[in-house]
Formats: C-alpha cells, sequence, structure tokens
C-alpha cells in the first residue's frame, strides 16, 4: 500500500509540472482560423472546396492566366463574388428543405453524357483537369439552386387574365398580324413565358431579401492565399 502511495505521489507531481509547461510558459498560441473562405447561414465553403471551384472557373480562362497577376486576381474576385450568392442561395434553400435525390442527379448525368460519344465526356474531365468528383458536386449544387428559383421565385409570380393578353398582344406584333401569328402558343407556354419574364424583373428584390437574412462571411486571411502577388 505504501508503495502504491508513493507511486501515486510521483505521478502527481510529474502531472503538476506538465501542466505547468504547457499551460503557463511562453507565449499563448494564435487562434487557428477559421476553416472557411465564404459562409452564409448554415452553409461554408472550405478551402479545399473553393479551390475546386477555382480549378473549375480556370477552364473557361486562357492557360496563361497565371502570367497576369492583375487579370488572374479580378478573375478569384469575380467567383468570390459568384460563390456568395451560391451560398446564400443554398442557404435559403436549406432551410426550405430543397434538396435532389441521387436520381435526379443520375438523370442529368445520363443526359449531359449523350453529347460526348464514347467516352468523350471522361476525356473532357480530363483534359481540364476536373476529377469526377468535383464536377458532380457543381452539378448537384447547380440543381439545388436553380429547385429553388423555382419554387420561390418562378412559380409564385401571379399571372392575370391582363398580363396575358398584353403578352398576347405583344407575341402578334412581333410575329405579324396574321390569324396564324399565335398558332403553337398554348396557354402553358404563355402562363410560364410570363413567369420568367417576371421573375427576371423580381430577382434583385428578391435576392436582396435573402442576403439580408442570410449574411456572407468572407475569412479574409484564408481567402488571400488564393490571390496572386502583383510585382
Amino acid at each position: 500500500m505504501k508503495k502504491i502511495c508513493r507511486y501515486l505521489k510521483m505521478f502527481l507531481a510529474v502531472a503538476a509540472v506538465v501542466v505547468n509547461l504547457t499551460g503557463c510558459g511562453g507565449d499563448k498560441p494564435e487562434p487557428k482560423s477559421p476553416d472557411f473562405i465564404i459562409r452564409a447561414g448554415t452553409i461554408s465553403i472550405s478551402p479545399v472546396e473553393f479551390s475546386d471551384e477555382l480549378d473549375l472557373k480556370l477552364t473557361a480562362y486562357p492557360y496563361d492566366l497565371k502570367n497576369q497577376p492583375q487579370a488572374y486576381n479580378r478573375m478569384v474576385l469575380d467567383l468570390v463574388s459568384t460563390l456568395s450568392d451560391e451560398t446564400i442561395l443554398m442557404a435559403a434553400a436549406d432551410e426550405k428543405g430543397v434538396t435532389v435525390t441521387s436520381e435526379e442527379v443520375g438523370l442529368v448525368e445520363k443526359k449531359k453524357k449523350k453529347d460526348y460519344p464514347d467516352d468523350s465526356f471522361d476525356q473532357m474531365l480530363l483534359e481540364n483537369a476536373i476529377s469526377y468528383g468535383v464536377w458532380k458536386k457543381k452539378k448537384k449544387k447547380d440543381m439545388v439552386i436553380n429547385k429553388l428559383v423555382r419554387q420561390e421565385l418562378i412559380d409564385t409570380q401571379e399571372i392575370t387574365p391582363d398580363d396575358m393578353i398584353g403578352f398576347y398582344n405583344q407575341y402578334q406584333k412581333k410575329k405579324g398580324s396574321s390569324s396564324d401569328a399565335a398558332e403553337g402558343l398554348d396557354e402553358t407556354t404563355l402562363v410560364e413565358q410570363l413567369r420568367m419574364e417576371k421573375s427576371q424583373a423580381t430577382y434583385g428584390e428578391w435576392i436582396n431579401g435573402l442576403k439580408t437574412r442570410f449574411p456572407v462571411e468572407i475569412n479574409k486571411k484564408a481567402l488571400a492565399v488564393f490571390f496572386m502577388n502583383q510585382e
């Protein structure tokens, strides 16, 4: 028993020394930078995800863009603006419970691959240094955003008889005054076109409301590593 007590006292003494060394000596470590680039509501974009998005965006630019620091940095800022809006929309979708199933994504993927004969779809991804996983994740996000816009903005536009008459008259003027001018323009198509036009007119107000509801936070310190130095 005495031996056990002696060992216990030795253990406590060593533990106290460790606590003193780690808790009291030297400067306190700097707090770790939050692991996100952009955040809004429940949605955030990590540095890895931002890098993937940057790779995707670069495919639309000349290969030598990295030799032009000023133009490159403008492109990064443009991506930040785009992703900020997307993050807001994804936060709204999350709140509304708007999602897409793997089956829905699969159907879109299948349709997309039809535009690429044989294995040229995979070849396209390879040539642009885009992984299949990154492409699929991006496609799913686009689908969620489109579904949100459809559900919360387009389908909620009220179409009145006066709207339909006014649109029909404009259509006749564009196509000519003949009785066949509106051939093929059924009521469903007309209503859909009107809703699209009204949605475009009210989109700014709608997205500004979401920006107020889901303010964007940008981690400037983490973002800084993606800019090029301008000498």
